[in-house]
C-alpha cells in the first residue's frame, strides 16, 4: 500500500492528479496545491495567489479528505478578504497571523495531510485512477 500511496501522492503533487484523475486524485491535487503554497508563503498569500476555482477545488478537496477544518480555514480567509480585511494594514496583519494559526490547527504538517489521504485511500481506493 505504501508504494501505491506514494505513487498516487506524487502524481497528485507533480501531475495535478494525472491525465485521467479520479475524484480522489482531483481532491488530493487541489489540497496539495494550496498546502504547498501555504507552507511556502503562508496561507494568506496562498489564498491571494490562487484563483477562485482553485480555492473552491482546494476547499472541496479538504472536505473530501475529511479535513473540514482546513476547508473552513481557507473559507474564513476568503470571507475576511471579501469583507475588506486587506484594506486596513492592522486587519491584514492580524489576518495573516490568524490564517496560519487556523490552518495549522487543521493541518499541522505534511504528515497530517498524508495521513488524511491514506485514510481515504484505504476506505475508497476506487476514487483514485489506476497506477
Amino acid at each position: 500500500m505504501d508504494d501505491l500511496a506514494d505513487t498516487i501522492w506524487n502524481r497528485a503533487a507533480l501531475e495535478a492528479g494525472g491525465s485521467t484523475p479520479g475524484e480522489g486524485d482531483r481532491a488530493l491535487a487541489a489540497a496539495l496545491r494550496l498546502h504547498s503554497s501555504a507552507m511556502s508563503d503562508g496561507v494568506l498569500d496562498a489564498v491571494r495567489s490562487m484563483t477562485d476555482e482553485e480555492l473552491d477545488a482546494a476547499e472541496a478537496g479538504y472536505r473530501w479528505l475529511h479535513v473540514p477544518a482546513a476547508s473552513e480555514a481557507i473559507a474564513a480567509v476568503r470571507r475576511a478578504i471579501a469583507d475588506g480585511a486587506l484594506d486596513d494594514p492592522e486587519r491584514a496583519s492580524a489576518l495573516d497571523l490568524s490564517s496560519d494559526d487556523h490552518y495549522d490547527e487543521a493541518i499541522e504538517d505534511d504528515a497530517a495531510l498524508d495521513n488524511a489521504f491514506r485514510a481515504r485511500l484505504s476506505t475508497d481506493p476506487d476514487a483514485f485512477s489506476a497506477v
